[in-house]
């Protein structure tokens, strides 16, 4: 059965919050986000090495250890409860899942079912796999890929303790668009390691679409485009202008997407058309392999 990804970051991206940010605001009202960032800036310790040491991707763990941290001292732990009574903070671009849905009614075309084509909707992000699921109307996302915790009860004191058990950063993006190609996320027997031959794919990339906002998916956006997939970036519709080019002007020089456009969810909208299209082009080519 051929299936069609489109494979969305969440920050940025579906929503115009940073979900991590909002956590710790409610977390710690007094404090802040500002403090939250300025901590774990602090801890990667910018000022103590040379610029050339820097790595990007030790941002994840250092964010939910910071996260944890303020978790233990508050002694609320980081789980759906609390996702649930962070829900309500954190909002999605306005008309998301009528667009989501209304792209999904491709497959229910005669066009598509012809070639038992599916479309499915995957959430590659940085932040909280759980709070993100809970956000998103049931049904819609076949899988979120995203930072876990696993609360534990220290002792003697009883207090709750959220134990980071997996970070996303920008090279677990890439290893999860393989885990969506192979269909390795759906089932444990299927290791992402092991080659699959074409025919086998559970998604071939040139059937993947990666949508995101910003530089943490660069490395996402360029693998999809070099095996042959479609990359998007998209921005906030109220960003000033200025803002909008200095963020996307390198994105559109080293060729990183084939759409750079608003965050807009309007079924008239740029994205709503050009996802469009592409879902119809892919449908295109199994027609003609079949009629070959």
């Amino acid at each position: 059965m051929p299936n069609i990804a489109i494979v969305w970051d969440f920050d940025g991206t579906l929503s115009p919050d940073d979900s991590t940010t909002k956590v710790v605001e409610i977390l710690d009202p007094k404090n802040g986000g500002a403090v939250f960032w300025q901590y774990v800036k602090s801890l990667r310790g910018d000022q103590q090495r040379p610029k050339w040491e820097h790595v990007l991707a030790s941002d994840a763990p250092i964010r939910m250890y910071a996260l944890s941290r303020i978790a233990f001292r508050e002694q609320v732990p980081l789980n759906r409860e609390l996702f649930q009574f962070v829900k309500p903070h954190i909002a999605l671009y306005d008309k998301v899942p009528a667009f989501l849905r209304k792209l999904k009614l491709f497959e229910e075309m005669t066009f598509f079912k012809d070639v038992n084509l599916k479309i499915h909707f995957f959430i590659v992000t940085a932040g909280l796999k759980e709070l993100v699921e809970i956000i998103l109307p049931e049904g819609l996302i076949a899988w979120t890929f995203g930072c876990t915790y696993k609360v534990t009860v220290s002792e003697p004191e009883h207090i709750p303790e959220s134990v980071p058990v997996f970070c996303m950063d920008e090279t677990m993006k890439t290893r999860s668009l393989f885990e969506i190609s192979k269909g390795s996320f759906q089932d444990e027997n299927k290791s992402v390691n092991v080659r699959v031959s074409p025919e086998h794919l559970w998604a071939p990339f040139e059937n993947i679409i990666y949508i995101g906002d910003g530089y943490s998916d660069v490395p996402a956006l360029s693998l999809v485009r070099s095996k042959g997939g479609i990359g998007v970036a998209v921005h906030d519709p109220k960003m000033p202008k200025n803002e909008v080019d200095a963020k996307h002007k390198k994105l559109r020089l080293d060729r990183r997407a084939d759409l750079v456009t608003e965050a807009s969810f309007e079924p008239t909208g740029t994205l709503f058309k050009f996802l469009s299209a592409q879902c119809e082009r892919i449908c295109h080519r199994y027609h003609a392999e079949m009629a070959a």
